[in-house]
């Protein structure tokens, strides 16, 4: 009947989790329980220090005058009842049985006997010092000393009976089973039905509970809820991209139409220029988006070589002297003279031009623009600053992501589809570097780059 699977334990994690742990546990319990019960002796003999043996034996010299051992045991109990256990050292026989435990096993007695010294004899709660030898006339006695030490506590594994040792394991074990069970499969609920909802199309969904944990389940919240404001904004900005995208491209087609049309209607080549430019800006906008598709998706075949960086970065700035000239830029480099690096050097030109580029555009004119390039042991750290208006502390990690753009402005001189600096990040991630944004404090923006001199990819 299906209701059976319902009430199967085996069909729910919780209930799997508890019945392993449950049997792990007791087995582990009545397997330590049964050695130690095997192997725990509750009789054992130790030596007597000699100071405690000289100040018993002085405690009995008033007494080695008695005629016989009847007389000494009626003087022992009247000054010490219960404190002297006498034994007849020829026979072995004891002469006040009642001072012993029930359980206790004469032959201990017989052991200590035949010592040389007195020694400590311990049973459960019964102590006996001796041997102390005494002759009364024609009879040899021993003599040993008892203490009772005081009751063990009532959780004391040997004083509990082995029925409710038994009864209190599967108590316990089952209850730190089920509380363990419930600690796991509780937050993994909430996780499915976030899940669940997520996929459902609500993208706010987040778990609150399991992130609060410190344990992997804390850290598997914390990454679904990585994984869902990712996708979210990855989401939201493809929607974003798609209308930046569909705006910058009707803008040069517009543009190129009403070129077209001019030509067409005044029958001359003046608006051919135009013309080409708003097509140069559609080929480099879908160069952007392939460039970086291929990048994220991994596609990009990386060429290894080695070359020197510094030379790489001088023509660079060489290439881009002319727009920086009509801002009145200046560009400064400082550079070793040689910086050899293992890498793919079309990629990297491509991202620090991207840089450079950005630098150049965002800087006010008339304005200086640094590249700073140092080795540091095994790394290689490019810095390029500018002098603009800068970036918010909360944006400097978002400008590295796809289709970020820090302004909402679609200008020719601002608008951009918010692919250039997520292309420099792939690039720099391909080669198993780092890139981080800082606003410095008298303004500007500094991209620094760091970079292996062996890359090792590939």
């Amino acid at each position: 009947m299906n209701w059976l699977g319902y009430l199967n334990p085996f069909h729910y994690l919780a209930g799997r989790i508890f019945l392993w742990f449950w049997l792990v546990l007791l087995t582990a319990v009545f397997g330590t329980l049964a050695l130690s019960r095997a192997l725990v002796e509750q009789t054992e003999i130790r030596r007597l220090p000699h100071t405690i043996a000289q100040q018993l034996q002085q405690q009995l010299q008033p007494f080695a005058d008695s005629r016989d051992s009847a007389e000494l045991i009626t003087r022992l109990q009247q000054h010490r009842p219960d404190r002297w256990l006498v034994v007849n050292a020829d026979s072995n026989s004891v002469l006040t049985p009642g001072l012993l435990p029930r359980d206790f096993d004469q032959n201990w007695l017989t052991e200590l006997s035949q010592l040389s010294r007195p020694r400590w004899l311990k049973h459960h709660n019964t102590s006996l010092a001796g041997p102390f030898l005494l002759q009364l006339g024609e009879e040899n006695l021993a003599l040993y000393q008892k203490r009772q030490r005081p009751p063990q506590p009532w959780w004391r594994l040997s004083e509990i009976p082995q029925h409710v040792l038994l009864l209190f394991t599967l108590l316990i074990s089952a209850v730190a089973s089920l509380i363990l069970a419930l600690s796991i499969s509780r937050p993994l609920r909430e996780l499915l039905q976030r899940n669940l909802a997520f996929a459902d199309g609500k993208l706010d969904s987040r778990v609150s509970n399991l992130v609060k944990r410190k344990d992997e389940l804390g850290r598997l919240g914390q990454s679904f809820n990585t994984m869902a404001e990712r996708i979210s904004a990855l989401l939201t900005n493809q929607q974003r991209l798609l209308r930046d995208i569909s705006h910058e491209l009707r803008s040069p087609l517009a543009r190129a139409q009403l070129a077209l049309g001019l030509t067409e209607r005044q029958n001359n080549m003046e608006q051919l220029p135009r013309l080409k430019q708003e097509l140069d800006r559609l080929d480099v906008m879908l160069d952007e988006l392939l460039t970086f598709s291929k990048l994220d998706a991994g596609q990009y075949q990386l060429q290894q070589q080695r070359f020197d960086l510094s030379e790489l970065l001088a023509d660079i700035i060489d290439v881009n002297k002319v727009e920086a000239d009509a801002k009145q830029q200046t560009i400064q480099l400082t550079a070793p003279h040689v910086a050899e690096i293992v890498a793919d050097s079309r990629l990297l030109a491509r991202a620090i031009e991207n840089i450079l580029r950005n630098a150049i555009k965002y800087g006010p004119p008339r304005s200086d623009i640094s590249c700073t390039l140092q080795q540091q042991q095994q790394q290689l750290q490019l810095t390029i600053c500018d002098q603009g208006p800068g970036i918010a502390a909360e944006q400097l990690e978002a400008v590295f992501e796809p289709f970020y753009r820090v302004s909402d402005s679609r200008t020719a001189s601002t608008g951009g589809t918010g692919l250039g600096l997520a292309i420099v990040a792939q690039i720099v991630r391909q080669h198993r570097g780092t890139v981080v944004a800082e606003t410095r404090s008298e303004g500007g923006l500094c991209i620094r780059l760091t970079l292996p001199l062996n890359c090792g990819f590939g």
